[in-house]
């Protein structure tokens, strides 16, 4: 063996000593992965207990029921006072892929950012926190399984606000939704993949409708639309209202502008996901459209037209509409094969998935 490949072995030896080190040192530690474990386990019972809201009433999960893909099938919700929520429950699935986590405020963008508006929201009240910490911290701190699990979860063992969002955002973020039957069909697997739904495929991303352009990415949520400086755009107005000719939304909700106060921002919402869309129902960030099919025909006229009542317009004229819903024209066939595909993108695992339910369905002592 010459110099040359003594150099060689040398250099391989060198370099599997580093990768190994480098394996060991971003392997997370067994005491770490048990600590995480702990605490996700935490969220999880904090997240489905009724005590968190003022009355007993409403847990983050009875808005974010797992049965209904982690939301709850109405229009719009009511907090614990029966108050009607602003919009329709978005579901808490697949998160991380969120770069904002409401419908119409960007300066959210983390879980536990966002978890203070049910907390603490006052006009709606959703779960009437703000003002009532110290009564419902005592109902925690009287439960010897909390006081347990906050003791080997945190290190000051200390039960707060903070910490119950930090543990319930901890949760939260385990919920992920990848086994639709568009899924299996990307690994190779058609089985649950029909014609129907293949032809749909084909539709959502042909340059015909463009629907990809804002529902693109793993969660069907991702934008690719940027504005004149180069700007990705994630808030958008479709035309669902147009009331008084002049793009006013409904009072109770203006969309993005409510944050902004720009008036381009009227109207303008999050890109919603697309995936669990069977479980969803009904849709838009109102809940004003009962099936895919409607929501469907809305965007192929470009809008939507409300002939009477209070919200009438014509929403295909809304001056704040983005340019890209103009419209397009399907047959019969072709709009059943885009509702199949998007019904395709619908995970049911989750829906019975044992580390998301309800641990107070198995466990009734507690609540």
């Amino acid at each position: 063996m010459g110099i040359k490949g003594f150099f060689v072995i040398i250099f391989l030896v060198c370099f599997t000593l580093l990768a190994a080190t480098f394996t060991l040192c971003k392997a997370p530690k067994k005491e770490n992965v048990i600590a995480e474990a702990k605490l996700i386990k935490l969220g999880r019972y904090l997240f489905f207990d009724r005590r968190l809201s003022i009355n007993n009433t409403r847990s983050c999960g009875t808005c974010h029921n797992p049965e209904f893909a982690f939301t709850d099938g109405y229009k719009r919700s009511v907090g614990a006072f029966a108050d009607l929520h602003q919009r329709n429950t978005q579901p808490v699935v697949n998160l991380s892929y969120f770069k904002y986590l409401t419908s119409a405020d960007s300066s959210l963008h983390h879980v536990a950012q966002q978890m203070r508006n049910p907390l603490f929201n006052q006009h709606p009240v959703e779960m009437g926190v703000g003002g009532n910490e110290k009564i419902i911290l005592k109902r925690v701190e009287t439960d010897s399984f909390y006081k347990n699990m906050f003791a080997q979860t945190f290190a000051t063992g200390e039960i707060s606000i903070p910490n119950i969002i930090t543990a319930i955002s901890s949760f939260l973020y385990t919920i992920i939704s990848n086994q639709s039957a568009y899924d299996a069909f990307l690994k190779g697997d058609s089985t649950f993949f029909s014609i129907n739904a293949k032809r749909g495929m084909q539709l959502f991303f042909s340059r015909k409708l463009n629907c990809a352009n804002c529902h693109g990415g793993f969660n069907f949520s991702t934008s690719s639309v940027e504005n004149e400086k180069g700007d990705t755009i994630f808030y958008f107005n479709t035309g669902l209202y147009n009331i008084g000719a002049f793009g006013a939304y409904p009072e109770y909700d203006a969309g993005l502008y409510q944050y902004t106060k720009v008036a381009n921002d009227i109207g303008a919402f999050r890109v919603p996901t697309l995936r669990n869309l069977a479980f969803t129902a009904p849709y838009f960030h109102d809940g004003s459209a009962e099936t895919l099919e409607e929501v469907v025909a809305i965007y192929e006229n470009g809008g939507r037209i409300i002939s009477k009542g209070i919200y009438k317009g014509n929403g295909r004229k809304n001056p704040y509409k983005h340019s890209l819903i103009s419209g397009f024209k399907l047959n019969s066939q072709e709009r059943k094969d885009l509702v199949s595909f998007l019904l395709c993108l619908s995970d049911s695992t989750i829906l019975k998935n044992p580390a998301y339910a309800n641990p107070f369905i198995e466990d009734e002592t507690r609540q």
